[in-house]
């Protein structure tokens, strides 16, 4: 461990892994302390412009007009940056005293402050009174991104009208925009409604895979020239492996353009409008339930039954597995967990692998029937087989049917749940808050408040608090940690729900 501030003299080198653990934790808890600090000083700079340089009338300098421009020289960031530390900062000091006490202490660091600001932003005091203390619970065990999903849930959940009308207004900022970079490179990037951004994201997956094995590019690679591919008109990724007529995939047709699949799991009194929790966008996290039936009009439907405990062991036991589960398991699997098990990871559980809970007995197949079945992504896939077999010093295990356990080498254990059963089946999602009562009918919600829109360039929560968006990693094995960026093995294509 290291209690100074100077951090020259710290021999990190002769330090154990768990040392180097804690090191890193009392790090992270250091730097949150410090973005504290930035925000609530440059918070007050602002409230002390406001105060002394309002000059109302034509030519006079607006409240506050140039605090960001000051703070932003003082920093060395751009204005927009420092605007949005202002902006937050704020939000902290009027309507979260238990979100800035946190992030004072370093409990929280500032890409969490910036999602429980997102999430409560617009919803009426008595949903905030009931969503903040939750919020920060999740907060330390949740990663930026999942934290968000839960916030967006809970949200949903107990301003079902607000979150409609969000949606609504939020849409009309779509946009695509394309960006000179180095090199002779562009940045295409754009601002897309959720269900037809995951179409965009489905298509170019399902394209990557459509070469041979021996292709040589990424799967980033593969995704930027798909893009390309689907533009000019040819429809389909050319294999790039160099075998012309001896690649396998040499002479394939092409195949009919048909609308590529996404995946929304629902309540099924939701979906017939008796309630109104949100819904589950596979790749994308939660919807609003209008959203969810509009696009359920045109859907194929998968009833996915709830079972019990016993019977989830039962169906362990009745499924004897050669190798892969029954399509009908394989399915409520995939619907059941809505994405990969591993602490943190949000791949779909549609593009994900299944994996037997205890090691797959090749030798003794009677031994491999009584095992249950997880999603996992490719990358932690490879990670548990590995720990199965002795290779890596994790460990991971089923704690009941809702929680898997990993217990990382130093020891600490972080615990996954089912997150597409907490939009199926509501009732379990038991963290929920309460939704409180506002003396308002069901059918007459609150008035949702004002919503800010924010420009389209404002910095994102990664953006301010570890600003390497657009660095170019050089370490080869670095630039293979991401999930998606995985090559699945022999290329299986997305997991497909027929009709029963």
């Amino acid at each position: 461990m290291f209690d100074g501030d100077d951090l020259s003299s710290v021999d990190f080198g002769a330090m154990t892994d768990e040392g180097l653990i804690e090191a890193l934790r009392a790090a992270h808890g250091r730097a949150a302390v410090a973005q504290a600090a930035e925000v609530f000083a440059v918070r007050e700079l602002y409230r002390r412009h406001r105060a002394e340089t309002a000059e109302p009338g034509p030519g006079g300098v607006r409240a506050g007009e140039f605090a960001a421009s000051e703070a932003a020289v003082a920093l060395q960031v751009d204005e927009g940056t420092a605007g949005a530390l202002i902006d937050i900062g704020l939000a902290l000091e009027d309507s979260l005293p238990r979100t800035r006490a946190a992030f004072a202490a370093g409990r929280i660091d500032l890409a969490k402050v910036r999602v429980i600001v997102d999430s409560t932003r617009a919803v009426t005091r008595e949903v905030l009174d009931a969503l903040e203390p939750r919020l920060l619970e999740a907060a330390g065990r949740n990663n930026p991104v999942r934290l968000r999903q839960a916030a967006r849930r809970w949200a949903a959940r107990l301003d079902p009208g607000g979150t409609q009308r969000r949606r609504e207004l939020r849409q009309d900022e779509r946009d695509v925009r394309l960006r000179a970079v180095q090199d002779s490179m562009a940045v295409f990037d754009g601002l897309l409604p959720a269900p037809g951004a995951q179409t965009v994201a489905m298509r170019l997956r399902e394209m990557s895979t459509q070469v041979c094995a021996s292709d040589p590019r990424s799967m980033p690679q593969r995704r930027a020239d798909a893009l390309v591919a689907l533009a000019d008109g040819s429809g389909r990724l050319k294999c790039q492996c160099g075998r012309s007529e001896r690649c396998p995939k040499f002479g394939a047709p092409i195949e009919q353009p048909r609308r590529p699949l996404i995946q929304i799991g629902i309540a099924a009194d939701t979906l017939l409008g008796i309630q109104e929790a949100p819904a589950f966008l596979a790749g994308y996290g939660p919807i609003d339930a209008a959203l969810a039936r509009i696009l359920a009009e045109h859907a194929r439907f998968q009833v996915i039954p709830e079972r019990s405990n016993a019977d989830d062991e039962a169906t362990a036991v009745d499924e004897t597995m050669p190798r892969r589960p029954s399509p009908r398991l394989e399915r409520e699997v995939r619907a059941m967990d809505g994405m990969c098990r591993f602490p943190g990871c949000i791949m779909p559980a549609a593009e994900s692998e299944l994996d037997h809970n205890h090691p797959f007995d090749h030798q003794r197949l009677d031994r491999s029937g009584r095992t249950i079945v997880a999603t996992l992504c490719t990358r932690h896939h490879r990670l548990k087989t590995l720990a199965d077999n002795k290779r890596l010093p994790w460990r991971i295990w089923r704690a009941d049917t809702d929680r898997l356990q990993w217990t990382v080498p130093t020891g600490d254990i972080h615990t996954t749940i089912r997150e597409g059963a907490r939009y199926l089946f509501p009732r379990t999602d038991t963290d929920a808050p309460a939704a409180p009562y506002t003396g308002h009918h069901r059918s007459e919600p609150p008035e949702t408040p004002a919503i800010p829109i924010h420009p389209a360039d404002r910095p994102t929560a990664e953006d301010i608090a570890y600003p390497l968006d657009g660095y170019i990693v050089v370490h080869g094995q670095l630039r293979r940690i991401r999930p998606e960026d995985e090559i699945p093995d022999d290329h299986p294509q997305p997991a497909r729900f027929p009709a029963p």
